[in-house]
């Protein structure tokens, strides 16, 4: 391996899994908690989607070492606000009655 490819490497993979959150942030989350509280714990959400009196963000966690296969390795979660303070959050590809929520 050349010395310019030794060094872009780590960079590369530094930024490929700069925009996931680790798997342990989603135990520090809870209903109630205000939006700065999340964004402290997961940072800025990936995406967002807005409805009349709620707005989701969208993250990308990585997963447990010992449940990463080479083909899924992170999972898509939601966090949705209403006034201002978590409503409910689990995986966004599970059914409703499967997710976490706050109440």
């Amino acid at each position: 391996m050349n010395r310019s490819t030794a060094l872009l490497s780590p960079f590369l993979l530094a930024l490929l899994l700069g925009a996931c959150v680790h798997g342990d942030n989603l135990d520090r989350l809870h209903a109630g908690m205000s939006r700065d509280q999340v964004q402290s714990v997961m940072g800025p959400p990936e995406s967002a989607s807005y409805s009349p009196g709620k707005d989701c963000g969208y993250y990308t966690v990585l997963k447990d070492f010992w449940q990463r296969t080479p083909w899924t390795m992170s999972n898509r979660y939601f966090i949705c606000f209403s006034e201002d303070k978590v409503e409910t959050f689990g995986r966004a590809d599970q059914p409703e009655a499967a997710q976490m929520t706050g109440r």
